[in-house]
């Protein structure tokens, strides 16, 4: 008995570590997700130097579709967390985002910056860190756990503009020390990673299964399989849905860039509308922690999903006129960025509670994918539209693309919140 009290000890003291390093890498992940986010008309500014405003802006949504490439390879990261462990998989990306913060830094051209940027979305966004919470939480606390990760992960979030503040002034544009805090975070986080996590008891179980069965993962094998499973309306429907959202990255990507070009506001605003978004992020993530497990995950997705279209027009009326345009502006981006990363974490989370064990690394990395489309073509479109009209009027129009998500919704997906993981562990052909 004694014993047994011992290890259960044991294990709750590992979970609550578990838990606290995922909140270290959901941080670092954060942060460097928002870096690029921060200071596009930098980036204009140093390597477009001379083009007018309109085209320059065309311009930098085209090499930022280039970049938007990298997410293809995402996919990669998390077939690989199948095959060789969430852990190992874990270290890499922090690993891999320390190192293009390193190169970043060494920026030259805008051909250099689109190559770093590439490799920057090769390793965020990979949602391994997601895995390993999912696998390890009780069926009812998965929401739960998922969001106190993101509540206190999102700090990197909300470090990201404050930096901002202090290296980008009215007089100054110092936008590569925003690097340094992904460089002295990710090197020691990496380690502790490699030298003291475990893998998830569920993901062990199903190795020692495949070994004993002699089966080869591979990544083909994994798509079949789950283009096979009972589950396959429900899964084709969440990668279209994962492509719409995708598509909508654009907002967050460059509305620093399209409230810079506002004549009625200055930079020490456009950091705090920066930061409305990250807060109403934390709202969105409350609302999940709260609501999903009670609730469940489909209704909040209808209210988040509706909230994109209607927060971007509210953003295209108001950025450019003279009336309260600093308060309506934070307003709009706090609505859309609440709308966007609610509608992205409740997906998913649906995603992970619909796909087997065996293949639950390949099915996030076909999200992710799915979303990495998205955001292609959704940068390719901006970059056109920005020719005719402006960035305000492109978030609009494709913002407008995720009314398509709620008769997806409606009509495909079902309830997750009582899934058991484990019933879901083996592949129904």
């Amino acid at each position: 008995m004694e014993e047994t009290n011992q290890n259960s000890t044991t294990k709750t003291n590992y979970f609550r570590y578990l838990v606290i390093m995922l909140i270290f890498v959901q941080i670092i992940d954060s942060y460097t997700t928002s870096f690029p986010t921060l200071v596009p008309s930098n980036f204009i500014d140093e390597f477009l130097f001379g083009f007018p405003q309109n085209i320059a802006a065309a311009i930098f949504a085209f090499v930022t579709a280039l970049a938007s490439i990298g997410m293809y390879f995402c996919a990669l990261n998390t077939y690989l967390s199948d095959k060789f462990g969430r852990m190992k998989m874990l270290a890499v990306t922090v690993f891999g985002m320390v190192l293009v913060a390193i190169l970043i830094n060494f920026s030259q051209s805008i051909i250099d910056f689109t190559i770093y940027l590439l490799l920057l979305w090769f390793f965020t966004r990979s949602d391994i860190w997601m895995i390993f919470i999912g696998e390890e939480s009780p069926k009812s606390k998965r929401a739960f756990w998922t969001n106190i990760i993101l509540v206190f992960g999102l700090s990197g979030a909300i470090l990201a503009p404050i930096l901002r503040s202090r290296f980008i002034t009215e007089t100054s544009s110092n936008w590569r020390g925003l690097t340094w805090f992904i460089i002295i975070l990710g090197i020691p986080l990496g380690l502790l990673i490699l030298f003291t996590l475990k893998e998830p008891k569920i993901y062990d179980e199903m190795r020692e299964e495949t070994k004993s069965k002699e089966r080869i993962i591979t990544i083909r094998q994994n798509v079949s399989n789950l283009i096979k499973s009972q589950n396959k309306k429900e899964i084709i429907a969440s990668l279209v849905i994962s492509f719409l959202l995708g598509a909508n990255s654009i907002f967050r990507n460059l509305v620093e860039e399209a409230a810079s070009q506002s004549l009625y506001m200055v930079e020490d605003q456009i950091s705090l509308i920066i930061l409305a978004g990250v807060i109403a992020v934390y709202i969105a993530v409350f609302l999940i922690g709260g609501l999903a497990d009670k609730i469940g995950r489909l209704p909040l997705l209808y209210i988040f999903t509706i909230l994109i279209p209607i927060a971007r027009l509210i953003f295209a009326l108001v950025v450019y006129q003279p009336f309260a345009t600093f308060p309506l502006t934070a307003l709009s981006v706090g609505l859309s960025e609440m709308g966007y990363w609610g509608a992205w974490i409740t997906i998913s989370i649906v995603i992970l509670e619909i796909i087997p064990t065996e293949t639950r690394g390949t099915g996030a990395g076909l999200k992710s994918l799915a979303g990495a489309f998205g955001i292609t073509l959704g940068f390719l479109s901006a970059s056109l539209i920005s020719f005719f009209l402006d960035l305000a009027w492109a978030f609009v129009i494709l913002g407008f693309l995720t009314v398509f998500i709620i008769p997806l919704v409606y009509t495909y997906l079902n309830e997750t919140r009582n899934v058991d993981l484990k019933e879901i562990s083996k592949l129904k052909n």
